[in-house]
């Protein structure tokens, strides 16, 4: 007992001193400034100061750079590609930042320019392996060719021209004093766009396409820019404390940490489940998730007829629901989840003014139930101020998003309705919108005449009914 007590004194004593000379200024994240490139090394011509990115999700290799400063841009050309190294060099490092691809583009972000975390237009494919966006690429020589890499735990990725946010957590390699390698470099955690997607990855030796071939304790910060364009923004990092899991005493996990997950797939059809579902530190009771084969989700709340969240990748985690008692009822999300107001869809605005309603009172909204099409897809139906309503909101079949299609049987005048609000709204031709600083798209053909309404901090995408029928996409 008496060793013991000595061996815990020398631990803590280990780890304050450990604490000390780690000060608190290191654990406050730092900003790389993009007003100019003067954080980096050399930079060359291919890499260009801008405000934003912009391009079409559907031509090759589309990007530009919007005129300002916060962001830059990879204008690559055959004979300018060249990569960005920070002038900092870096060890134990957590790296946040945002990042936008062309369609069919490629590009990486490397730790210590030797480990690459792959940037790739990945979007909507299913099964991503060690080339597609999220994954430690492979390392490689002539012997044994390709070998080691570790692809994403599911595919997140965002549809081109959307910025889309990685951060990571990263161990360097260690050495003893003689040089020797004692500790791989390791990626603690590896999050894209809010998805851990990779954890306690251990890489033995520098990636393929590395900038350097040995290993060292400390190296720049690498962004690739000899594949295709890439946008990137908000780069941030800190330090990681120089203690990790052989130091400090392992805490108890939580129940929910700590259990067999259980885990809803849709196999080869869509899967449709009701449920409670957390939104907005609100618990809400009416809930029907939709999740589909090419993982693309969706959740409604039925006593509102509201989409509140759509999502791409894993359907959902079900173990608060069937686990023993199940007692909260509680569906999560695994995908990267695109979150909604839980508001009504339609409301009837005179002269198109006035707030949009949060809520509908209960006896104005009578909800009539869903019936299912030969696909599984969700047709509901609600009276709303006395106004017949269907609902049907399906899963495009490329997998770019979901299809709503609301229809009215006796529009009253002055009905509008919001197909989406958020910080801003970005027109990007006659049928697409950008939403939320370029984070989803809102596709609306011209004919239904859609009009961006500001509304206090917020802006809105709203059509008044003078047809029936009302068909958009959200793709993302």
């Amino acid at each position: 007992m008496k060793n013991y007590q000595k061996n815990c004194g020398i631990l803590i004593v280990a780890v304050l001193l450990l604490q000390t000379t780690f000060s608190q200024t290191d654990t406050v994240f730092k900003t790389i400034s993009l007003n100019d490139l003067s954080d980096f090394a050399d930079p060359p011509s291919n890499w260009t100061i801008a405000s934003d990115a912009e391009g079409d999700f559907t031509r090759g290799l589309d990007l530009r750079a919007i005129k300002g400063t916060g962001a830059i841009v990879n204008d690559v050309s055959k004979n300018n590609r060249m990569h960005l190294y920070t002038k900092e060099e870096f060890g134990d490092i957590e790296v946040s930042l945002d990042f936008m691809m062309a369609k069919n583009s490629n590009s990486g972000v490397y730790l210590q320019g030797r480990y690459e975390v792959q940037l790739l237009d990945s979007w909507t494919r299913l099964n991503p392996t060690t080339a597609d966006v999220g994954a430690i690429y492979s390392r490689w020589n002539e012997e044994r060719g390709s070998y080691e890499g570790t692809p994403p735990y599911m595919n997140v990725a965002r549809a081109p021209g959307l910025w889309q946010k990685l951060h990571l957590k990263f161990r360097a390699p260690e050495f003893d004093a003689t040089g020797k390698k004692i500790k791989n470099a390791r990626f603690e955690e590896v999050y894209l766009n809010g998805v851990l997607v990779q954890q306690a990855t251990e890489v033995t030796g520098p990636t393929n396409s590395s900038m350097y071939q040995d290993e060292q304790s400390i190296a720049p910060l690498v962004l690739q820019g000899d594949h295709g364009p890439v946008a990137f923004k908000n780069i941030r990092y800190r330090r990681l404390p120089p203690f990790g899991d052989s130091i400090l005493p392992q805490t108890d996990r939580t129940y929910w940490e700590s259990r067999n997950p259980i885990i809803l797939s849709p196999g080869s059809k869509n899967y449709v489940l009701r449920s409670y579902m957390d939104h907005e530190n609100e618990k809400l009771t009416h809930i029907i998730s939709v999740g589909s084969p090419l993982e693309v989700s969706f959740t409604y709340n039925l006593k509102e007829g509201a989409l509140i969240k759509a999502w791409r990748g894993k359907f959902l985690d079900a173990t608060r629901m069937w686990n023993e008692r199940g007692e909260p009822q509680l569906a999560l999300p695994m995908g990267s989840v695109i979150n909604s107001q839980n508001a009504p869809a339609l409301a009837v605005l005179a002269n198109g003014s006035g707030s949009w309603p949060d809520s509908v009172a209960f006896d104005n909204f009578q909800n009539h139930g869903y019936s299912l099409s030969k696909n599984r897809t969700p047709v509901f139906a609600y009276t709303l101020y006395g106004i017949d309503v269907r609902d049907s909101i399906g899963i495009l079949e490329n997998g770019q998003g979901i299809v709503r299609s609301i229809t009215v049987a006796n529009p009253a005048p002055d009905l509008f309705c919001r197909l989406v609000n958020g910080k801003n709204i970005i027109q990007i031709n006659d049928s697409l919108y950008a939403v939320n600083d370029r984070s989803f798209y809102i596709m609306v053909d011209k004919k239904f005449k859609p009009v961006i309404r500001n509304s206090g901090k917020e802006q809105e995408l709203l059509i008044r009914y003078d047809n029936n029928t009302i068909v958009y996409s959200l793709i993302w």
